[in-house]
């Protein structure tokens, strides 16, 4: 199986896990949901890294901080000569849709090949990427943590589930997890 099926997988349980369907025959509907969770893994987000992973995420981490503080510091440094000569001094501004515009992602595409086919619950926040009037989403990323789409750098690719829903989800807020 693929990384696509994989994801597919993981997010169909996402979302039978925040679905606010209805049924008329309650007692039907628990016995199902029981049914279901008795066939579901439960999994957390690091269950999704393979051995070793986390260790590698984290030197890549600490790659990304020191090469960052390098340029903060390189940077307060021009300023400061740029300051003491009274001359113009730009750190480079970077505008929306240039090639400087970017956000680096740290980590890898790599994933546990023994999760593929199997059904899983897994907690997150979702980051829609579409809406209806109904507040329903057909497409949106399931995160493992809130405000992933904001923060930089965002989850590792191996940490961040694309979800097609058919039937669209109720929108969730955002904020909270499913």
């Amino acid at each position: 199986m693929t990384l696509r099926h994989f994801i597919l997988c993981t997010a169909a349980a996402a979302l039978a896990a925040c679905s606010n369907s209805s049924t008329k025959d309650t007692d039907t509907a628990s016995n199902e949901t029981v049914a279901a969770q008795a066939e579901t893994m439960e999994i957390v987000w690091e269950d999704l890294m393979p051995i070793g992973e986390e260790a590698l995420l984290a030197e890549m981490y600490s790659d990304y901080y020191e090469e960052l503080e390098a340029r903060m510091i390189q940077d307060a440094q021009r300023l400061q000569e740029a300051g003491k000569n009274q001359t113009e001094f730009d750190l480079g501004s970077i505008s929306e849709g240039s090639a400087n515009d970017t956000m680096e992602q740290i980590g890898t595409f790599n994933v546990v090949e023994s999760l593929n086919g199997t059904k899983v619950r897994i907690p997150g926040y979702v980051v829609p990427l579409d809406f209806n009037a109904e507040s329903e989403h057909k497409e949106f990323l399931l995160v493992p943590y809130c405000g992933a789409c904001l923060h930089t750098p965002p989850p590792p690719p191996n940490q961040i589930l694309f979800v097609k829903a058919n039937p669209a989800a109720k929108g969730a807020n955002i904020y909270y997890p499913v």
